[in-house]
C-alpha cells in the first residue's frame, strides 16, 4: 500500500467514528417546521458541494495524492461534517433533519460530478 492511500485510511479513520459517536436514540425527536424550499437547504447544499471541491483540490494538487483517492476523502469530509451538524443541532436541543442530509447529499453529487466532468 502506497503512502497516499495510507494518509487516506488514516484520515478516514479519525474523522468517520467522530461522525457515528453518537447514540441511535439521539435521533428520536419529532421535527420542527423543517420545510424543503428554505435557505437552511441551499446553505446544506453550497457546504457540502464546496467542500468535496475544496478537499478533493487541496488534497490532489498540495499533497500530491493522486485524485481516484482524493475525491473519496472529499465525499468522506463532506459527509461527515453533515452528519456531525446534525448531531450537533440534536445535541442543542433542536432535531436532527433528514432534509438537511438529502439537501447536503446533493451538494456533495454536484461536487463530484464537477470534478469528475472536469478530468474528462
Amino acid at each position: 500500500m502506497n503512502w497516499s492511500r495510507k494518509k487516506f485510511f488514516l484520515f478516514i479513520w479519525l474523522i468517520i467514528p467522530t461522525a457515528l459517536s453518537s447514540t441511535p436514540d439521539s435521533l428520536q425527536t419529532t421535527p420542527n417546521y423543517d420545510p424543503w424550499l428554505a435557505y437552511d437547504k441551499v446553505l446544506h447544499f453550497g457546504i457540502s458541494c464546496s467542500l468535496v471541491l475544496s478537499t478533493q483540490y487541496i488534497l490532489e494538487n498540495t499533497l500530491d495524492i493522486d485524485w481516484e483517492t482524493a475525491l473519496p476523502a472529499g465525499v468522506a469530509v463532506s459527509a461527515a461534517n453533515g452528519v456531525i451538524k446534525e448531531y450537533w443541532d440534536k445535541k442543542m436541543g433542536s432535531f436532527f433533519s433528514k432534509r438537511d442530509l438529502i439537501a447536503d447529499a446533493a451538494g456533495i453529487l454536484v461536487g463530484v460530478l464537477i470534478i469528475v466532468m472536469g478530468k474528462n
